[in-house]
């Protein structure tokens, strides 16, 4: 019974936080709805049933939350202190968030322009592909939010360089992935709207932010010495993520070619299968990483 009212006790103690979370999420809501005024939320999920625009919309507000949650791990002892530190970091995940998705648009995904492919052609695979771009921008912030540094200051200068080589890393996966893919991405995404070719993209995204994360995690001020850490852990996840695809047709898919069925036959289940692959090798390898790095 006693660990029970202490357990209660404890939980009731993070009230204030919980609180604080669910403003800063609803403000990241706010804000993406302020920064996309020709995108009406309401009137794609409902009236037009978008399924391009849900799968967007449900990787972004995703990615926040995982973003969101990174700003906990440093709590202190100080209600006051915490609370000040917790807006700080969300803030600044809520705008590296929208920051990401700018980015995303135009260097990663940048034939994929979301008022035409989102909510003109309703692409599927489109939507899809951002979904896990933005999971893994999440992921990639929460691990820069995890950090340790001596000031407030210092703190949003550590949070801008980790966060523009977490872009870094997204970007190079981006290239390794087109390579590893073995067919044209881009023409499947765009031109065929392949839903097949935009959940592996999405998986391959949420895997290297799980990577990143990883990479990421626990940073503290000297910025030097962390980075290559981070440049050791992520190049050794790509090398095991690209190398995923002859695993998924040596094991997973056995008796068919993973780019045969993703992009000729736009197989959603082998999409998914394929995702299923870089993300399961991601989870492991992070949870070797972090038992070894700490």
């Amino acid at each position: 019974m006693t660990a029970f009212v202490s357990s209660l006790t404890a939980l009731l103690g993070i009230v204030p936080y919980f609180a604080c979370a669910l403003a800063l999420f609803f403000l990241g809501k706010f804000l993406f709805d302020l920064s996309t005024p020709h995108i009406a939320d309401n009137d794609e999920l409902t009236k037009k049933d978008n399924p391009a625009f849900g799968a967007l919309f449900v990787g972004y507000m995703l990615g926040l939350a995982f973003a969101l949650a990174g700003v906990f791990s440093n709590l202190g002892p100080s209600l006051i202190d915490n609370l000040v530190d917790l807006g700080i970091s969300g803030l600044s995940a809520i705008v590296l968030m929208r920051a990401s998705m700018a980015l995303g648009e135009k260097l990663m995904l940048h034939g994929l322009r979301l008022d035409e492919q989102i909510t003109k052609e309703r692409n599927l695979g489109a939507g899809l592909a951002f979904a896990g771009l933005f999971v893994a921008n999440g992921l990639g912030i929460s691990g820069v939010m995890q950090g340790q540094s001596e000031s407030y200051l210092m703190e949003l200068l550590d949070i801008v360089v980790y966060w523009v080589a977490g872009q870094v890393f997204l970007l190079l996966s981006w290239l390794v992935y087109r390579l590893a893919a073995r067919f044209d991405v881009s023409k499947d995404l765009g031109e065929r709207k392949n839903p097949a070719a935009g959940m592996s993209v999405a998986g391959f995204f949420v895997a290297a932010g799980i990577v990143l994360e990883a990479a990421l995690s626990g940073s503290s001020g000297d910025i030097a010495h962390e980075l290559l850490i981070a440049l050791a852990v992520c190049l050794c996840g790509l090398v095991l993520l690209a190398a995923t695809s002859a695993l998924c047709d040596l094991v997973l898919l056995p008796r068919a070619k993973f780019s045969v069925e993703v992009s000729a036959q736009e197989n959603t289940a082998a999409g998914a299968v394929s995702a299923l692959g870089f993300v399961a090798v991601a989870i492991l390898f992070a949870a070797l990483v972090r038992s070894q790095l700490g």
